[in-house]
C-alpha cells in the first residue's frame, strides 16, 4: 500500500512538475467536484499529495484549502477549520490578497455552520477589506461574488429571505463580470433563489429558478449542488400536492446523497423524505428515515461539538490569563464591594431562598423526565377499565367505538416517540389526517387521556423534547435560545421562552445553568 501511495505521489509530481498551473487546476477541480462524490478517501489523499508536491506558498495554501473543503463536505468541521487556519497562516506571509480573501470567506462559512455568527461576521469583514486591495478586476469580482453568496446564505438562515434574494442577485452581477465558466457558481445561485422563494411560498418562482439551476448543471460533473437542486424540486412538489413528481425528484436527490459523504446534503434530503412519508401517511418508512436522519444529525453534532468544545476550552484558558493579569483591579473592585454588602444583605437572602425554590423545581422536572414514559404507560393501561365510564361522559362516545379510541391512543404513543411534533406547521387537522381519524375524535382522546388541549399537548412535548436534549446531549447546552426554539418547532424565541417558563417555572437559560451545575456535582 505504501509503495502504491509513493507511485501515486510520484506520478502526481511529474504531472504538475514546475507547478504547471493548468495541470494543477484540472486535478484540483476534478477532485473537488467529481472524485469527492465517488471516493472521499481518495479525494483526501489527492489533496494531501498536492500539498506534498507543492513548491510555493500559493500552491500549498490552495492544497490545504482543497482538504478543508473536503472535510467540510464530510461534516468534520474541526478538521475543516484546522486546515483552513493552516492555509491562512501560510498565506498571511505573502502578498496574495486573492487567496487571503478566499480563505477568510471560507472561514466565515464554517463559523456560520457552527452558528458562531460573530466570528463569521469578523471573517466576512476581513474578506471585504482585503478584496478592496485586489487590483485585478476579474479576480476581484469573483471574490465579491462569493462573498455576496455567503451573505445570502447567512441572511436566509436568519429568515431574511428578501434580503437573501438581493444578495444572490448582487452575487450573480459580480460573477457575470468575469470571463470564467460560471456553471458551478450560477447553479448554486439559482438553487439559492429557488430555496428562498420556496420559503416565501412562491412555488412557481421557486420552480423557475430550480429549472435554471439544473440547466447550468449540465455543463459540470454531478455534485452536491445537483443533489440540493433535486431536493428543492421535491420540496416544492410536496407543497403543491404533486406527489408523483415529488417522488421522482426525491429518488434523484437520494441517488446523489447516498453516494456522497456530504452530511449536510444527506440531512436536507432525509428531511424532505420525512415530509413526503408524513404526507402519504407511510409510518413504517417514516420511522426508518427518521432513524437515518437522527444518525446523520448526531454525526454532524458530534463533529461540530469537538470544535466548539475545544474553542470554549481555549477561551477559558485565555480568560484565566487575563484574570491573573488583572488581579490588582480585582482587589480594588473587591474593596468597593465590601461597602455594598450591608445594603444588599436582605436582597441576597431573598435571592438564595428563591434560588432554592428554583433548584427544587429543576430537580422535580428532571425526575419527571425519568418517570414520564412510565406514567404514560399507566395512563394507557387504564384505557380498557375506564372505557364504560368515559362512554357515558363523552358526547362522542356514542359514535366512537372502543377500538377506535384505543387505536388513536396507540397512534399518539407512537407519535410521541418520533419528533414530528417539532414541525412548526403541525395542526390538529394534519395530525388527525395522519392518524386516519377526524378532528373531534382526536381532540377528545387528547383532552381525556393527556389532560390538555391540542396546543398545550404539542407545546409540552416540545418543551420536554428540549429538556431531554439538554440533559442527554452536551452540544445542546452550547446553543443559543433561538436555536433551541427553532429546533423544537416554536415560531419564535419569545414564544418558546414563555411556554418553557410556564411549563417549568423557570427560563430556559436558568434551567441550563442549573443543569450544568447539577452535572458538575454528579461528575
Amino acid at each position: 500500500m505504501k509503495k502504491m501511495y509513493f507511485v501515486f505521489i510520484l506520478s502526481l509530481y511529474i504531472s504538475i512538475s514546475a507547478q504547471d498551473a493548468h495541470a494543477y487546476n484540472i486535478i484540483f477541480t476534478k477532485t473537488y467536484l467529481e472524485t469527492s462524490q465517488k471516493d472521499f478517501s481518495k479525494a483526501v489523499q489527492i489533496a494531501d499529495s498536492l500539498y506534498t508536491v507543492s513548491e510555493t506558498s500559493y500552491y500549498k495554501a490552495r492544497s490545504l484549502m482543497l482538504a478543508a473543503s473536503l472535510y467540510q463536505q464530510s461534516g468534520d468541521i474541526e478538521k475543516s477549520v484546522e486546515y483552513a487556519l493552516r492555509s491562512e497562516r501560510i498565506i498571511e506571509g505573502t502578498e496574495d490578497d486573492v487567496w487571503k480573501a478566499k480563505i477568510y470567506g471560507f472561514l466565515a462559512t464554517q463559523y456560520r455552520f457552527l452558528k458562531l455568527y460573530k466570528q463569521s461576521e469578523n471573517y466576512s469583514s476581513k474578506t471585504l477589506n482585503i478584496t478592496k486591495q485586489i487590483e485585478n478586476p476579474e479576480l476581484k469580482n469573483n471574490i465579491l461574488g462569493l462573498l455576496m453568496q455567503e451573505m445570502a446564505y447567512c441572511d436566509m438562515e436568519q429568515q431574511q429571505y428578501r434580503k437573501s434574494i438581493h444578495s444572490v442577485l448582487k452575487s450573480q452581477e459580480y460573477f457575470n463580470l468575469t470571463k470564467q465558466d460560471l456553471s458551478f457558481f450560477s447553479s448554486n445561485n439559482e438553487q439559492l433563489l429557488g430555496l428562498n422563494y420556496f420559503y416565501l411560498k412562491d412555488f412557481d418562482r421557486a420552480l423557475a429558478h430550480y429549472n435554471k439551476a439544473i440547466a447550468f448543471c449540465k455543463n459540470i460533473p454531478e455534485n452536491h449542488i445537483t443533489g440540493l437542486i433535486y431536493n428543492g424540486f421535491a420540496q416544492v412538489y410536496i407543497e403543491k400536492g404533486d406527489l408523483p413528481a415529488a417522488k421522482k425528484y426525491i429518488d434523484l436527490a437520494q441517488s446523489i446523497s447516498d453516494k456522497s459523504k456530504y452530511l449536510q446534503l444527506k440531512k436536507e434530503v432525509y428531511s424532505t423524505v420525512e415530509k413526503y412519508y408524513t404526507v402519504i401517511e407511510d409510518m413504517k418508512n417514516l420511522t426508518k428515515v427518521q432513524q437515518k436522519q437522527d444518525s446523520v444529525v448526531s454525526k454532524i453534532e458530534e463533529k461540530s461539538y469537538g470544535f466548539v468544545s475545544k474553542s470554549y476550552d481555549q477561551l477559558e484558558e485565555k480568560n484565566t490569563k487575563i484574570s491573573e493579569s488583572n488581579s490588582i483591579k480585582n482587589i480594588i473592585i473587591l474593596m468597593c464591594a465590601v461597602f455594598m454588602v450591608a445594603g444588599t444583605a436582605g436582597f441576597v437572602s431573598y435571592t438564595k431562598r428563591r434560588q432554592k425554590r428554583t433548584i427544587r423545581r429543576f430537580r422535580e422536572i428532571i425526575a419527571q423526565i425519568n418517570v414520564r414514559k412510565q406514567i404514560e404507560k399507566e395512563i394507557a393501561g387504564t384505557l380498557q377499565e375506564n372505557q364504560e365510564e368515559k362512554a357515558m361522559e363523552s358526547e362522542y362516545s356514542a359514535i366512537m367505538t372502543t377500538a377506535t379510541e384505543e387505536k388513536i391512543l396507540q397512534r399518539l404513543e407512537e407519535f410521541e416517540k418520533t419528533d414530528l411534533f417539532t414541525n412548526n406547521n403541525i395542526s390538529l387537522s394534519s395530525l388527525a389526517s395522519l392518524f386516519e381519524t377526524n378532528n373531534k375524535y382526536l381532540s377528545y382522546v387528547i383532552n381525556t387521556y393527556k389532560k390538555k388541549d391540542f396546543n398545550n399537548y404539542i407545546n409540552d412535548l416540545r418543551v420536554y423534547y428540549v429538556i431531554k436534549k439538554l440533559k442527554d446531549n452536551c452540544q445542546y447546552r452550547k446553543y443559543k435560545i433561538a436555536v433551541l426554539a427553532e429546533e423544537a418547532g416554536f415560531s419564535s424565541q419569545n414564544k418558546f421562552a414563555t411556554i418553557f417558563k410556564k411549563t417549568t417555572s423557570m427560563s430556559p437559560s436558568i434551567f441550563i445553568k442549573h443543569l450544568q451545575e447539577e452535572l458538575v456535582e454528579e461528575g
